[in-house]
């Protein structure tokens, strides 16, 4: 337990500065999305995103906040050897569970929200290109911090777990369909085509009358 107070102490300012900030930027991201979508969908994507932010920026605060006093990494390539010695008399469970629980939310959240890692193997090869980013970065900024293999194991692992566990709700946010837009009934028209009239003289018609109606002056 001490062991996990020495590395995540620092952790509870952040999060409490953190989290209210989180908390006020859900609601205005709802009401800029609600201008073009549905108000629930609005409001339940902005949460997503706004946890997602969250989480990805604790993170970060973690793997760069110095541990101890010496601020020299060490590095432990060997696989198994901290989760054997987590198990040992010396070791401590605490570590296993903080590396399986450091990246589960993102594996749980970003699902809903992209489709392209809607697959247990594509989250697993995301979280393991994370983690070795993490741990890299943590070992070449010298936090005081192990950087070993099993962390990056843990952290793939606990990734995939909580995309398992969001599974049946993937498809819960995607985009409402849209809504048919009746078409109104067209109208036929049928074009008459222009006709001509003439104006004839009248002294024309007159001669015409004439000849009609006496022939025997023709």
């Amino acid at each position: 337990m001490e062991a996990l107070l020495r590395a995540f102490w620092g952790m509870i300012p952040v999060s409490a500065i953190a989290l209210p900030y989180a908390l006020l930027g859900w609601p205005l991201l709802a009401a800029r999305r609600r201008r073009r979508l549905p108000a629930r969908y609005a409001t339940a994507t902005a949460g997503v995103d706004s946890a997602a932010f969250l989480v990805a920026f604790l993170v970060l605060c973690l793997v760069t906040m110095p541990v101890g006093t010496s601020g020299e990494s060490t590095l432990d390539l060997v696989p198994g050897a901290d989760i054997t010695a987590a198990f040992g008399d010396d070791g401590s469970l605490w570590q296993v569970i903080g590396n399986l629980l450091l990246l589960s939310p993102l594996g749980a959240l970003l699902p809903l929200r992209m489709r392209r890692l809607r697959t247990l193997l594509r989250i697993a090869l995301a979280a393991l290109i994370a983690s070795v980013l993490v741990e890299g970065t943590q070992y070449l900024i010298h936090t005081g911090r192990v950087t070993s293999t099993d962390d990056v194991l843990l952290n793939t692992a606990g990734a995939t777990l909580g995309a398992a566990l969001s599974r049946r709700g993937w498809r819960a946010l995607d985009p409402p369909p849209p809504v048919p837009v009746a078409i109104p009934a067209q109208r036929r028209t049928i074009c008459e085509a222009p006709t001509l009239r003439m104006r004839v003289p009248r002294s024309v018609w007159d001669t015409r009358y004439a000849a009609i109606a006496h022939p025997e002056r023709q």
